[in-house]
């Protein structure tokens, strides 16, 4: 039970990560600011968390 308790913080976290990067992406183009590089990070992140998904 204990590691299913980890699984699903785990995931809580990696999806609400997924969400944040998105926040920050959006609120960068609303300032004008450029965004290319939290584009890159936030592509790798997903990248990585669908790694780890399938690895659980």
């Amino acid at each position: 039970m204990e590691r299913e308790k980890l699984i699903k913080k785990l995931l809580h976290t990696l999806h609400h990560t997924e969400e944040h990067f998105e926040a920050i992406i959006n609120q960068l183009k609303e300032l004008g600011l450029e965004t290319k590089e939290y584009e890159e990070l936030y592509n790798k992140l997903k990248e990585l968390n669908e790694k780890v998904k399938k690895e659980l």
